[in-house]
């Protein structure tokens, strides 16, 4: 019996005799591994790096409350008693803690080489001590909290003393508005929650400071708090649980679940983990067929073997051995290169586009490369485990054969061909058709809804199946057209016997030709789907499908008093940076009227048409009366006609279902009813009607505002006079926190100057300036980047189907170096040998990336089709052209590469010579 170290031996000794062939499967098999690996390091460095954000800025804050009322300065010291008690009896679970906060400039002048450090928008904050300590009980900072800071002094975290270059001892100035304090530093501390607390992150520093200092800052009274942290130890309280009491009215905002979904719009893994998924499974079944054509290939030596006493099981083993040998090879150059790989992805991919993405979630997230030993392991685990169940079934395969058999060296080339029976032809026949109509059926005629749980698994079972069925009918059609097809390449020089060779070679061996080809079906198909998909989103982000201004003006500031309504207008007037550049600016004050026949209330915000906005950039009028000759003229209607007005383009389609009204067209007169609203109503209490008023309709207008704003929801533009008359029947909605926007008209389609005006603002305390183009523009430049990323991600997976393509024909030329010798004998030229190995994989890889771009491209129109159906009447119908510009190259240079590898098996079998092919051993 043979020893576990002479089969540890035997199977070293085939992999390094075979090195060529080895490296080959290593690579295959690795490369599945590798993008799993990336997929994991992409989800352990999210997770940790939204913990670890989670944890430095906010800790042990879970929600904040504010007054409901907007116009309240704050909590007073009486409602917060309220919530600390209430918090304390619901099982003293949930603490609170009130906090007052200004904005400040920080400034440090270093005195020996006059070196000036800024840290702007910087959040100066304070905290009741003692309520502080026990929200905040951790020992390294409950003193902290106990020894009050003076009025003089400062604390800085971290990261702020860093920015600002100060260290414990130095003398810092904090400026806001005109004041102007110098403070001490008093100690440097981690930036981990209560220190690092930065109210969503829009700070660019925090810095703890005396309660005293703040008030006198923001001008509040002693005894209020305009908000109020809250947070609880109990481990089984959701963070979705805050409690409400009747006797104090508050709004809360579930910090750490914002921030969490904040992470969750910046996790790619899912598209990442399925690409993946893709690549695994392919990798699988490369490793399977190359282990079973190693299997094939040594049947005379195992036959041996067996003659010598030993048992199939005994045979199994030993190749079972050299199997998960490839296996751990595999797994271990996978894992390795996986691992850096993704910490170079996530480095490059989330540092890179870190701009873009703060501004498309709201805040900075920074996402930092991490993979816990745990996860190495675990990798490591599932890989092994998958390459590894791939060598166990195919080490049984290989122990279940005849000894005599082997000895007469049947099956060294796959055996005899088993003639296919008509069942089994008309089975595949219908299994092809049935899948094929079941996946366009499902495509265009009867779409699942995507947004139902559980749709999604069934559509890309289909995919798979179709992708499977429709391959085998084409491998059998292939075979099935061999007259055609001579006809056809005898026109352009290959000859008839090559082309009837390669199509009589493959069937001997149809499991390989079909799992090698299956390899491109899949890869093409994942990319097809990819590119497609991802095009569908950038096209519904496009920039240019929905007008990017507010009111025909490219940025605003909202504000919520007078006073900060002239802050902003006195910084855009008096700042050179912005007066210079700005063509017009002015203030509106949108309000809500129920405007509704039959009492029904379609709310509608309030615009006065004046001279201001019509120098802005509206956009074209989507229906217009036939009086008027330009859109201009229908404006100015308007602006100088208290009769005339411009309605939503929504309000056609909400009159169109009520009773005793009709379809409304520009031109027409109508009369709108104008109801009073009430904060509270009771069920089913009528609306009662304030006033009525007879309009023609100047034209009709896509909402373009409130997609930036919710205040200019179905915006309805009306004479100024008009406006006024109907102000006191106006209201705002609860989630409408802002008395009016400045809006100002520049060229917001220049990026450099629109991000020049935010730092100018910002700079005069207007931090909230927006503008909708540089916002939406960066969510579009990203996404265009994420296509490339993933197209790549997806491209790379194809590196295993033309490994396989390349294994399987290099064997295919050493199992038919007989029938290759013999043919030589008896004169057949080398070209024609040449053409039967290009030919033949030729055929492999393109039947598999026609049929996989054919269901990729076909099974994308699901998701297209269902974007197109969501978009709004007002909006801009999705354009989506089919993105040849990125499909066809992949799918011509993956057909490219195929023909390339398809020609070195093509030449190693020219320079075979007769004897030597005839003595060759199949290894």
């Amino acid at each position: 019996m043979m020893g576990a170290g002479m089969i540890w031996r035997m199977a070293w000794s085939n992999l390094l005799r075979n090195w060529r062939q080895t490296l080959l499967t290593i690579g295959a098999g690795a490369i599945g591994a590798i993008l799993i690996a990336v997929t994991f390091v992409n989800y352990d460095s999210l997770q940790y790096s939204i913990q670890k954000t989670i944890d430095r800025q906010l800790g042990p804050i879970t929600w904040m409350l504010k007054p409901t009322d907007d116009q309240l300065p704050g909590f007073t010291q009486e409602q917060v008693d309220k919530l600390v008690e209430a918090g304390e009896r619901v099982t003293d679970s949930y603490k609170m803690l009130p906090y007052v906060s200004s904005e400040v400039t920080l400034r440090m002048e270093d005195g020996d080489d006059n070196k000036i450090s800024v840290v702007k928008s910087v959040l100066a904050i304070s905290y009741p001590g003692e309520a502080a300590a026990n929200f905040d009980p951790s020992p390294s900072r409950a003193s902290l909290w106990r020894e009050a800071v003076g009025d003089d002094e400062v604390i800085l975290n971290a990261a702020t003393a860093e920015l600002l270059g100060a260290a414990k001892g130095d003398v810092i100035s904090l400026e806001a508005g005109e004041s102007d304090r110098l403070l001490r530093v008093r100690d440097v501390v981690k930036e981990q929650g209560l220190t690092g607390f930065a109210e969503g992150g829009v700070y660019g520093g925090t810095v703890i400071v005396a309660e005293s200092l703040v008030r006198e800052l923001k001008g509040l009274p002693e005894g209020v708090y305009p908000a109020i942290l809250s947070g609880s130890d109990n481990p089984d309280i959701s963070e979705d649980a805050m409690f409400r009491i009747e006797e104090v009215d508050y709004n809360v905002h579930y910090l750490k679940k914002e921030l969490r979904s904040t992470g969750r719009k910046m996790n790619f893994t899912l598209i990442i983990g399925f690409i993946s998924a893709v690549a695994i499974f392919s990798s699988m079944l490369f490793m399977r067929q190359v282990l079973i054509m190693i299997a094939d290939s040594r049947r005379e030596m195992y036959g041996v073997l067996k003659a010598i006493g030993l048992s199939g099981r005994q045979v199994a083993g030993m190749f079972a051995m050299e199997a998960m040998l490839l296996s751990l090879l595999s797994s271990l150059v996978g894992c390795a290169a996986g691992i850096g790989a993704g910490f170079a992805f996530v480095s490059l991919f989330y540092g890179g586009y870190h701009d873009e993405l703060k501004r498309m979630v709201g805040q900075a997230i920074l996402i930092e490369p991490h993979i816990s030993w745990i996860g190495v392991l675990l990798l490591f685990a599932l890989v092994f485990a998958f390459l590894g169940m791939v060598s166990v079934l195919s080490a049984r395969k290989a122990g279940k054969f005849s000894a005599v058999e082997a000895l007469r060296g049947a099956g060294n080339n796959g055996g005899p061909r088993k003639r296919k029976s008509r069942v089994l032809r008309w089975l595949l026949i219908g299994l092809s058709c049935y899948a094929v109509l079941f996946h366009f059926g499902l495509t265009f005629l009867f779409p699942p809804d995507l947004s139902k749980e559980g749709n999604m698994p069934l559509i890309i079972i289909t995919w798979l199946g179709t992708c499977c069925a429709i391959l085998a009918a084409v491998i059998y059609a292939v075979g099935k057209l061999e007259r055609p097809l001579i006809a056809l390449l005898k026109r352009i020089g290959i000859p008839q016997l090559s082309l009837m060779l390669a199509v009589k070679y493959p069937r001997n061996g149809m499991g390989r030709i079909y799992t090698t080809s299956l390899l491109f079906s899949l890869i093409m198909m994942i990319v097809t789907m990819t590119v497609t998909i991802i095009s569908l989103v950038t096209a519904m982000q496009s920039v240019h499908r929905v007008p990017q201004t507010v009111l025909g003006s490219g940025g605003y500031a909202p504000y919520q008093s007078e006073t900060e309504r002239e802050k902003i207008l006195n910084v855009a007037r008096l700042d050179p940076d912005i007066a210079g550049v700005i063509d017009g600016m002015l203030a509106v004050e949108p309000f809500m009227l129920n405007l509704g026949p039959n009492e029904e209330g379609l709310a509608k915000a309030v615009i006065p048409v004046t001279e201001e906005l019509l120098q802005g950039e509206l956009p074209p009028l989507a229906g217009r009366s036939p009086e008027f000759g330009s859109d201009q003229e229908a404006w100015e209607s308007v602006l100088n006609n208290p009769d005339s007005i411009v309605l939503p383009m929504a309000f056609i389609k909400e009159v169109e279902s009520l009773p005793g009204w009709h379809s409304l067209k520009a031109g027409d007169e109508v009369t709108l009813p104008v109801f009073i609203h009430k904060q509270l109503r009771m069920e089913n209490e009528p609306m009662e009607q304030g006033a009525a008023v007879t309009f023609r309709i100047a034209g009709f207008l896509p909402p373009e505002a409130q997609q930036h704003q919710i205040d200019f929801y179905n915006t309805t533009y009306m004479h100024a006079s008009v406006a006024e008359e109907l102000s006191e029947f106006g209201f705002k909605w609860s989630n409408q926190n802002t008395q009016g926007f400045v809006l100002l008209r520049f060229d917001y389609r220049d990026v450099g100057l629109s991000q020049e005006l935010e730092q100018r603002f910002a700079v005069g305390g207007v931090m909230n300036f927006t503008v909708p183009y540089l916002n939406n523009g960066a969510q579009e430049f990203f996404t265009k980047r994420l296509v490339y990323s993933f197209v790549g991600f997806a491209s790379f997976s194809g590196l295993i189907s033309l490994m396989g393509l390349a294994v399987v024909q290099f064997r295919s030329v050493r199992e038919r170096s007989k029938q290759i010798a013999m043919m030589r004998c008896i004169g057949v030229p080398g070209k024609q040998l040449y053409w039967i190995f290009v030919l033949e994989g030729l055929f492999i890889s393109g039947a598999g990336l026609l049929t996989g771009w054919a269901i990729g491209s076909t099974g994308s129109q699901l998701f297209i089709g269902a974007a197109q159906r969501d978009v709004p009447d007002y909006e801009q119908a999705l354009a989506i052209s089919y993105p040849y510009e990125v499909v066809l190259p992949i799918l011509g240079t993956l057909l490219l590469l195929s023909l390339l590898l398809n020609m070195l098996p093509a030449k190693a079998a020219l320079r075979l010579k007769a004897a030597d092919a005839l003595r060759m051993n199949e290894d």
